[in-house]
Parts: structure tokens; sequence; C-alpha cells
């Protein structure tokens, strides 16, 4: 699913939105749902709510949950939006001024394709959980790309982008403006007030 910049950021809006106005349980299920197929990512999150609901819960500060609920809502729009927004309609929104938000929303994939890939090769070989030699690769290839990008933002020649300017919404943008807008109304229906 390949989603238009513009509406996933509409998307986003009524998730923060929700999250704001309401407990923000709703929007936390919604969006550790979407990153359901992201395994150790879900299951990590899962861990850190219910983890720090009962410290919270035993220390008698429940109501600084709602703090934790917002973290993982933020974490998980940047998963979600770095997996869904189609590149290309950043730069038709932003002209060059996008590139940055390209780069960080292409950041994260990449990240998680190199862990990928140096795990898998450290199973392949038998290398244990050695932090030094699994990392080793991972940094260097993060400073590669850092240097590739400040060299290619250094020597960029200036000038108008003309990209074709497409507002009009697909079946994709259609359904992610949807569970936002049934994220919101059932942020303001339904209400937890355990949580709080």
């Amino acid at each position: 699913m390949k989603t238009s910049f513009l509406y996933s950021l509409i998307f986003s809006s009524l998730i923060l939105l929700s999250t704001y106005l309401s407990s923000g349980l709703i929007p936390m299920v919604v969006s550790i749902i979407m990153i359901a197929k992201r395994k150790l990512i879900f299951l990590v999150e899962i861990l850190i709510s219910i983890i720090s609901y009962f410290i919270l819960f035993y220390t008698h500060r429940l109501d600084l949950y709602i703090f934790t609920i917002r973290a993982l809502v933020f974490i998980n729009l940047y998963f979600i939006l770095s997996g869904i927004v189609d590149k290309s309609t950043i730069l038709d929104l932003f002209g060059e001024k996008g590139v940055p938000i390209v780069v960080a929303l292409a950041y994260y994939p990449y990240f998680y394709q190199l862990s990928t890939e140096v795990a898998f090769y450290a199973r392949a070989r038998k290398i244990g959980f050695n932090i030094i030699k699994l990392s080793k690769p991972i940094i260097v290839e993060l400073i590669r790309v850092a240097e590739n990008l400040y060299i290619a933002y250094s020597v960029k020649l200036f000038g108008k982008y003309s990209g074709k300017k497409n507002y009009r919404p697909n079946k994709e943008d259609l359904f992610l403006v949807g569970i936002g807008v049934i994220t919101l109304c059932l942020s303001l229906t339904l209400h937890f007030p355990w949580v709080i």
C-alpha cells in the first residue's frame, strides 16, 4: 500500500489529535496494529506498554501513563509513514525543500534492512551475540550513507523543481484517512478513565 504524503499527513494529524483529546489508548492500539507485520517492533512495544503500565500502577503514578502512550504513537507514526508514503509525492508537494523529509522517511527502512542483513550473516557464520562485531558494519554503513548525503547536498545544483502536483486521493489515501477519522471518533466516544 502506497499513499500520498498529503493524505498521510492528514491521517497523522487525526491520530495525533485523537491522542491529545482522549486517553490515547485507541490511537496507540490502532498504530500498533498497523505495524504488526514488523513482529519484533510489535512485541517490544506491547512489552513496553505493559511494563510501563504496571510500574506506574504500583508506584501510584498512573497519570503519567499517557506519556508512554503518546511516545509509542509518535514512534509508530514514523514507522507507518516510512513504510507507506510514496516518496515522490513529497517532492510533488514541497519541491526540493522536501528532500530532507524523503531522507528522514527512507532512513528507517534502510537501517532495518541493513540490520536484518547483518543479523542473517551473523547467524550464517555462527557468530554469537557480540555487540562489537554486529555493530561495526552497521556503523560503517551509516557513516558512509551520511557522507554521501552530505556530498550530494553540498554539490546539489539549486533550481526550480517542476514536478506534477496531483492532489486527488486514490483508494489507499481514502482508506488511510478513513482509519484516522474512525480512530478520532472512537477516541472521543469511548473513555478509559482508568488510564488517566
